[in-house]
Formats: structure tokens, C-alpha cells, sequence
């Protein structure tokens, strides 16, 4: 399976929030990658057939979606960042609903809403009122839904927002089980969502596809640039204004610093191996979200 963006555009009055995005994607896990603003979730809009290109054409194996029609539908899960729920339905209630919204007949919805609530882990929960659930178990609620019609093409935006720390583990770890046979598209601008899951990170900033890689190959061209130093207070401000400063930790030994750049930035200053956030700020000059 292939899914071509081809010369995508997409322009809002005088703004352009994409241009010329290009990318081919087959089956696995792919990450949007950069900060607010950037474009991911118009981009995701369009590959979900929300919105229409200014210009180019999305391509599912050679048929432009935005002529496939329910035949695009057919293949397509999506939940987007804000997803609307009905608090006073049960679980079950609710993705019976969706399924019948999604042109399922009655024995399947039924069958189908008992294996995605399995597989997202709400079988125990299933006749609960959604308006107590968490928001860990909304979002799992909301992959559910997303998952009825088994697509071939998941979308999903920004998911792990304003989960806690255990509950983004357990998303990460249900989108690397489901993406075997899928193509995956999730944007995020939290660096440790997509560490270990995503087959390449497309970076994107100001609307435009920046960079598409592995993390291996991404941490590589930030290596021997980064760097850790202990500084006084009084020069930490000057430092920060000077250098890509990505983390701060004071002990009983004074100031710890960790420094982007691509040359030694001060006298005492050790190499150190890169990470994600490393790479997230060398590329976007912007301070780095590190859940985890």
C-alpha cells in the first residue's frame, strides 16, 4: 500500500500553513514532528479528506482521495486532537453508534466493538459512563472508534495530550501493536512519544516538510554538537541568550547545563551523546517538551 502526498499546498486567506509538502508512505508508523504552528494538523486534515488542497493531490495506491469518496473512507481511521464525546453514553454504546455511523451492519458492529474494546484495553470498562473516564481512557476510547472499519490508514493528531506518564506509555505501546499492516500517520511536537515507535520522523516547520528520517540517522547529524557544562548563576543567563540551552538541573555541585551547537560552546564543556530533544532543538531553536 502507498499513500503519495504529491506537491501538497494549503493556504488560508494571505497565511500558508502548508507548502509543497511532498512524502511517500507505506505501512508502519510515521511521526509529524515539530512545534505548534507548524502545519502538522493541517496536513493531517488533509490526508483525513477534512480539507482540500490549495494545490498538488494526495495519492492511496495511484487514486487521488479526493475523488475515492467512500471508498477512501472505507480504509480511513482518524482521531483528531479535539475528538467529541458524549458523556452520559457507556463505552459500548458509544462505538455502536460510530460503527452504525460508519455503515457497519448490526452483527458486525457488534463483534467489531468487542475487539477493538479488548485491544484497547475498556472491556472492563465498557459500560461506563464516558464522563468518568480519564483522559488516558477517552483517548483509547477515541483510537477505538478510529479502529471499527479496521482501516488501512490511521491518522491520529497530537495523541498523547495531556495524558500523565503512564498513560502515553500505554498508547505508544497499543500504536506500535496495531501499525503492523497499517500505515500510521500521528503528529506530536513531544519528542519521547515517537522515540522508539516511528519508522521515519518527518520534521516540519513554518508549513514545510523540513527533514524525513530515521532516529538513528536524525542522531547522527546532531552528533558533536551537543554538549554539558557546569556554569554559575550569574553567567547563566548570558549563556542561555548565547546558546540552544536544553536543560537546566541544579544540584549541591552548582549548575548543570546541556547545550546545543556545533562548536565546543565554552571552555569546560563535555560532548555527550545526542537525543531526540537534542535533535527537536537543533532543528526548531524552540524549547523542548520531554514527558515522558
Amino acid at each position: 500500500m502507498k499513500l503519495v502526498i504529491e506537491n501538497v499546498s494549503k493556504k488560508f486567506k494571505d497565511k500558508w500553513a502548508v507548502q509543497h509538502f511532498s512524502a511517500e508512505l507505506s505501512e508502519g508508523v510515521y511521526a509529524l514532528l515539530g512545534p505548534n504552528g507548524s502545519g502538522k494538523t493541517t496536513l493531517m486534515r488533509m490526508l483525513a479528506d477534512i480539507l482540500k488542497p490549495t494545490s498538488g493531490r494526495i495519492l492511496l495506491n495511484g487514486r487521488d482521495i479526493s475523488f475515492m469518496g467512500d471508498d477512501y473512507r472505507d480504509v480511513l481511521g482518524y482521531l483528531p486532537q479535539e475528538f467529541g464525546l458524549y458523556k452520559n453514553f457507556t463505552a459500548v454504546r458509544f462505538l455502536l453508534y460510530f460503527a452504525c455511523l460508519k455503515g457497519l451492519n448490526k452483527t458486525d458492529s457488534i463483534k467489531k466493538v468487542a475487539e477493538v474494546l479488548e485491544l484497547v484495553n475498556l472491556k472492563n470498562d465498557q459500560k461506563r459512563k464516558i464522563g468518568t473516564f480519564s483522559g488516558g481512557m477517552k483517548r483509547r476510547l477515541g483510537i477505538a472508534q478510529a479502529l471499527l472499519n479496521d482501516p488501512k490508514v490511521l491518522i491520529v493528531d497530537e495523541p498523547t495530550a495531556g495524558l500523565d506518564p503512564q498513560e502515553r506509555v500505554r498508547f505508544r505501546n497499543l500504536i506500535s501493536e496495531i501499525a503492523g499492516d497499517r500505515i500510521v500517520i500521528l503528529s506530536t511536537h513531544i519528542v519521547s512519544d515517537i522515540e522508539y515507535i516511528a519508522k521515519e520522523i518527518l520534521l516540519m516547520r513554518q508549513g514545510e516538510l523540513l527533514k524525513r528520517s530515521t532516529a538513528p540517522a536524525l542522531l547522527e547529524q546532531v552528533h558533536g554538537k551537543v554538549w554539558k557544562a557546569k556554569v554559575t548563576q550569574e553567567k547563566l543567563a548570558t549563556i542561555q541568550r548565547e546558546f540552544k540551552v536544553g536543560n537546566i538541573q541544579r544540584n549541591e555541585t552548582g549548575i548543570e547545563i546541556r547545550i546545543v551547537h556545533d562548536l565546543k560552546p565554552l571552555e569546560n564543556a563535555e560532548e555527550v551523546a545526542p537525543t531526540l530533544e537534542d535533535v527537536y532543538l537543533y532543528f526548531f531553536d524552540m524549547e523542548v517538551t520531554a514527558s515522558v
